[in-house]
């Protein structure tokens, strides 16, 4: 009888966040189904001899229209600029020049751009935390979601508003499926940015926030290789991953050793000839 090896862990990692892009086209998304529900809702007739109607409303309602197609038209050029089109492509989908386009558009750009360049915090898995990202941040299932949502809520609901319309009733996921997330090595190296960042920006980093970040970095070392051994990315011939992953993981557990002495150091009364000042006054 033929002894069996053992079995690979076939067990589905945990998703990795959406990339800028996705949020961006998510943001696109949401922009197009609220001007497409609003302008649904005003295609009907029954309430045009209603005595509610004021003279002029139906040209307001039409103005709003338009100011919603304006949103998303900003929302469009910030997906296009996260794709990496040119302000000249851009310019020339408008009928305008490259300068005209990034005039009107450049302050939009850069205002989606900033918490994400420089946030308010960051997460233990680098990816950044601030109360100006749309939908609250880039979770992935099982993380802590936000009190004012996250893009992955947002996309189910967004699945759910596609489908009860013709043509995507057979689609799980006709929104979500095709937003793209960080890889396992994108992910590495956004921790790597995040930690480089974190010494940059603080004179004196929370040990603590450096100490998750490398550990996160040696748990995607770790997931690296499970993703080559079931035939994902081949690993870098020149790095040790199993050593990088201990490596990180003894760069943390030494930050909350050394944090863990300096809060103890703090709590002690110091002491003057073998009396503590405290007992001394």
């Amino acid at each position: 009888m033929t002894e069996m090896g053992p079995q690979a862990d076939t067990t589905p990692e945990p998703p990795h966040p959406y990339t800028l892009a996705a949020l961006a086209r998510l943001m696109l998304s949401d922009a197009h189904r609220d001007t497409a529900e609003t302008a649904l809702s005003r295609v009907g007739t029954q309430y045009d001899s209603s005595a509610t109607v004021a003279p002029g409303d139906f040209v307001r309602e039409a103005t709003d229209l338009l100011r919603l197609a304006e949103h998303a038209q900003r929302r469009a050029v910030i997906y296009e600029r996260e794709r990496g089109t040119s302000w000249e492509a851009i310019g020339d989908a408008l009928g305008i020049t490259k300068q005209s386009a990034h005039a009107k558009f450049a302050e939009y750009v850069n205002e989606w751009g900033e918490p994400f360049d420089k946030p308010e915090r960051r997460h233990p898995d680098g990816t950044a935390d601030d109360r100006r990202i749309p939908y609250g941040a880039r979770y992935a299932p099982g993380a802590a979601v936000p009190a004012n949502g996250s893009a992955e809520k947002t996309a189910a609901e967004l699945d759910r508003w596609l489908r009860r319309h013709d043509g995507w009733a057979d689609q799980e996921h006709p929104v979500s499926g095709n937003l793209p997330r960080y890889s396992t090595t994108e992910m590495s190296l956004l921790v790597s940015h995040a930690t480089h960042r974190m010494r940059i920006d603080q004179l004196v980093p929370d040990p603590y926030a450096e100490a998750d970040l490398w550990d996160y970095h040696a748990e995607l070392m770790e997931r690296m290789i499970r993703e080559s051994e079931r035939g994902g990315l081949p690993l870098h011939p020149n790095l040790d991953y199993p050593q990088e992953a201990a490596r990180s993981r003894a760069r943390a557990a030494a930050l909350r050793e050394a944090a863990g002495h300096a809060n103890l150091r703090d709590a002690q009364p110091a002491e003057v000839g073998g009396t503590n000042q405290a007992s001394a006054r």
